[in-house]
């Protein structure tokens, strides 16, 4: 039925053949024979598809007509690959283990068995056809039922693989398991293929809509994979020249253009079983988003790799270094690899008169973070993966910089900034209270959320343990700046009225010994003439305010048995910030030269 040129038939048959899974699966028996079975269609399905273009024979020919595959196409297989993927889905939710386990054997066995080549071959072929004039090949596509069988294909394939692909899973094990270890091995195979198939081979018959979701699900395919933290540094360096090749306009899109996109994400998939689903604009930023997640993502694990500085690769200069793709490049090279990609970047975003020895140096820093919060604060479950993933970034910059310095100074020296003050941990987490208008309500809803709750306290808490080791650098930040007079719709409640206050928060104070507040200085840098510089600002007085309440409505909860997990070392973190905030005299002031 899943040959039948109509797409109701099609879409009854894909919701019969779940609905019988699931039959299958409650009464218990059978279930190996039946997902094997779909496995074995799915395999010689794409196998038929390929070889009808590729003039090859399958020597099942019984098999073929046993299960009605004569007439196969890739509309049958897309029908196939949907039922696996609502199977997995609810397995997933309500299934034992053993059923998942078979699930994923048969699933991955089948995966690594298909004649992927054969579709390079297909994909070829069929534009070959569509360049000679052929007008369906051509046709603009607006919605599912309109699609060419060949594109419902990738991206009913592109989202099982992501469904398969749980980051979750990653976290939680590592990636250890031999059926994870399969798996991966045949993703991050198939990932330059999907892309290069999607928008080399097939963009000219999508609409923007479409690519536009193929862009999606392959970042976040690729951003899964790369959760694993196990690929080598030469899948790392590919993946980074496939965002250069294919995803470019994104990463050096300025992040000075944030603007909220609420409203305008996507909405629905133009796969998804039901006949009526379609699929909305999706929004620039939102891609923008993921791009340099990823991005980061790659430098991240190109800079942890370990090795010898005193083991070379075979290129001589860092330019040779940066496009040389040999499988004997040592972990060293990768890490220059990766910072000199670093640094590019963020010359691209950074003012082109940036300088350490400028003026206003530490201001144009401060601005980038704060532009680059701004970019994340429209999606609270990437917000907090890109924190922690910057402070996993400084800390291993600071490790590499202070054990190698020597060898990474021909790379410090091309460029005007350092790395560790464009992303300073403490500033940043400084930005980040600011931009959220110091709301503790705000950071207790996302504490307390199914879905971001655990990465949010967990960057709670590294930065509760940095600011305690660098307290001084926390209470001293200076919050003035180009970056501090946009307005962030980060907010849990309307402060409509509350304008004077948020002024006040990048406005500096002089306070005396006993706290008391006099006026605001109103000229920063006339009072400096007369020989005293200030250094404390309203900024770090909110910032006191927003966690020590955070620390009261957390207490509250958990002593009433509200709060969803324990939260006692989060706790003793914020009562440590509590007793350095106690122990901070008011205002200090020192004297320049």
């Amino acid at each position: 039925m899943l040959t039948v040129k109509s797409q109701f038939v099609q879409h009854l048959a894909v919701k019969v053949l779940v609905l019988t899974s699931k039959f299958v699966s409650t009464t218990g028996n059978n279930w190996n024979e039946f997902i094997q079975l779909l496995c074995c269609l799915l395999e010689v399905a794409i196998a038929r598809c390929g070889a009808e273009t590729s003039n090859s024979d399958l020597s099942d020919i019984k098999f073929l007509k046993q299960y009605g595959l004569e007439i196969c196409d890739w509309s049958m297989v897309a029908g196939i690959i949907q039922v696996l993927r609502a199977v997995f889905k609810y397995l997933k939710e309500d299934c034992d283990d053993q059923l998942v386990k078979v699930y994923y054997d048969s699933v991955i066995s089948s995966l690594s068995k298909v004649p992927w080549d054969l579709l390079d071959q297909y994909q070829l072929c069929y534009i070959d056809e569509s360049k000679n004039g052929s007008s369906t090949n051509l046709l603009r596509l607006s919605n599912y039922n309109a699609m060419e069988p060949g594109i419902k294909f990738l991206g009913t394939f592109v989202q099982l693989l992501c469904s398969l692909v749980d980051r979750n899973d990653a976290v939680e094990n590592g990636g250890d398991s031999a059926k994870e270890h399969s798996l991966l091995v045949t993703a991050v195979n198939l990932v330059p293929r999907l892309i290069k198939w999607c928008f080399d081979k097939q963009g000219d018959r999508l609409d923007m809509c479409t690519i536009q979701y193929f862009r999606h699900k392959l970042l976040i395919l690729m951003i899964r994979l790369c959760s694993y933290k196990c690929l080598d540094c030469s899948i790392l360096l590919s993946w980074l020249k496939l965002l250069h090749n294919y995803f470019q306009e994104l990463l050096w899109q300025p992040l000075t253009q944030f603007q909220s996109d609420q409203g305008e994400c996507l909405e629905g998939s133009p796969f998804l079983l039901s006949l009526s689903d379609e699929v909305s604009g999706m929004h620039s930023s939102h891609l923008q988003r993921q791009t340099i997640f990823l991005f980061l993502d790659c430098f991240a694990s190109l800079i942890s790799k370990k090795g010898d500085p005193t083991d070379h690769c075979i290129c001589s200069t860092l330019n040779s270094c940066l496009t040389n793709n040999s499988n004997s490049e040592s972990d060293y090279c990768c890490r220059r690899k990766g910072l000199l990609e670093l640094y590019k970047w963020l010359q691209r975003h950074l003012p082109t008169e940036i300088s350490i020895n400028h003026e206003k140096y530490s201001d144009m820093c401060v601005n980038f973070m704060s532009s680059f919060l701004q970019l994340y604060l429209g999606e609270d479950d990437l917000l907090f993966e890109v924190l922690l993933q910057l402070l996993g970034i400084t800390s291993s910059l600071q490790q590499q910089f202070d054990k190698e310095e020597a060898a990474f100074q021909d790379i410090n020296k091309d460029f005007p900034f350092r790395l560790l003050d464009v992303f300073n941990p403490v500033q940043l987490f400084h930005l980040f209270l600011s931009e959220i208008h110091y709301d503790h309500q705000m950071l207790l809803d996302c504490l307390i959320s199914k879905d971001v709750g655990i990465s949010c306290a967990k960057y709670l808490l590294r930065c509760l343990s940095l600011v305690s080791n660098s307290w001084n650098s926390f209470v001293e930040f200076p919050l003035f700046g180009e970056s501090l007079k946009q307005s962030s719709n980060k907010k849990r409640k309307d402060r409509s009225d509350d304008s004077e206050l948020l002024a006040a928060n990048v406005t500096p104070f002089i306070m005396d010994n006993k706290g008391t507040i006099p006026s605001p200085v109103k000229n920063y840098e006339e009072d400096g003439e007369y020989g005293f510089k200030p250094f404390y600002t309203q900024g770090f007085k909110e910032a006191k305010n927003c966690l020590l309440s955070l620390k009261d409505s957390v207490e509250n909860l958990h002593q009433k048995n509200l709060f969803p997990y324990n939260p006692q070392v989060l706790l003793k973190r914020l009562k440590k910030f509590e007793d350095l905030s106690c122990e901070e005299k008011g205002f200090r002031v020192y004297k320049t030269d």
